[in-house]
């Protein structure tokens, strides 16, 4: 019988604003992670709805308030630094461009078209060319494993 594991509910807010996508670039604070690029996110409060989460990182990190917020991808990540997570991705739209800075890094809007020109984590580049080949209202479901390091090891879609 296999053991049974728990993991972390964590959001993933890609936030759009035409061909560009809002990215933090992590501060020192974030240690291992200095220097990579990731989209804003963090821990789904107890009793905290995906969207609401999504929403309340975004105006604490960003400042922004996006027009619209939606589910586009639920990933089980394994090993990402030593911890399990259940990633619910999110996509949103603004029109605005203008962002707060905040202790989690500096952010940038970088263009869809050059995300491997950035030190992007290998599954946020592969999660948004997925989410950018979708119809309006659909998502999907996928599973990372990374080495411990964040290192991808493999991703699979469901």
């Amino acid at each position: 019988m296999k053991t049974r594991h728990q993991v972390i509910p964590r959001t993933l807010c890609l936030i759009r604003n035409g061909r560009k996508i809002l990215l933090s670039e992590f501060s020192k604070e974030k240690q291992n992670m200095q220097g990579f690029y990731n989209a804003p996110g963090g821990h789904i409060e107890l009793s905290e709805g995906i969207i609401e989460c999504a929403e309340r990182e975004i105006f604490e990190e960003t400042g922004l308030k996006p027009d619209i917020t939606v589910l586009k991808d639920v990933l089980n990540v394994t090993n990402f630094f030593g911890e399990n997570v259940m990633m619910f991705i999110t996509l949103s739209h603004t029109n605005e461009t203008k962002v707060i800075e905040s202790i989690e890094g500096k952010l940038h809007w970088v263009d869809i078209n050059k995300l491997s020109e950035v030190n992007i984590f290998e599954d946020i580049e592969i999660i948004i060319n997925k989410i950018n080949k979708l119809d309006k209202n659909e998502i999907f479901t996928a599973k990372s494993e990374f080495n411990g390091k964040g290192k991808l090891l493999k991703m699979d879609f469901e």
